[in-house]
């Protein structure tokens, strides 16, 4: 995986700095990660433009699998949007894809380099 070895995601109007779990905005606001919120977006930029499944964030995120009333990863999505300005209603970060899961529908690029560098990845 790029983030094992670089430190930086870049997608749309964010970096991730992994090391230290904020999110830097291209506005330059920074925005400090929770444990979760991190874990959920690390992982949904490790699998860009793929659907991933509310029982795979489940069983990768918090160890078990779900049960049919489980609102954990819908309730983190749901803070991550707002962490991540997307609007909830119709959002164009973390889309919701009916029956299947969650979509991170961004490009993304890895790099060592901090916001606003834009490497190859």
């Amino acid at each position: 995986q790029a983030s094992a070895r670089l430190r930086y995601a870049h997608f749309g109007d964010w970096t991730l700095d992994a090391a230290q779990r904020n999110l830097v905005h291209r506005d330059g606001t920074i925005t400090p990660l929770n444990h979760a919120e991190f874990a959920l977006l690390l992982f949904l930029l490790e699998h860009p433009q793929q659907v991933v499944s509310r029982d795979q964030l489940l069983v990768h995120l918090a160890g078990r699998e779900a049960d049919a009333f489980d609102r954990v990863i819908d309730l983190r999505v749901s803070r991550l949007r707002k962490r991540l300005r997307d609007d909830a209603r119709d959002p164009a970060i973390v889309r919701t894809v009916r029956h299947e899961g969650y979509l991170l529908s961004q490009v993304v690029s890895w790099s060592a380099s901090g916001p606003g560098a834009r490497d190859a990845g």
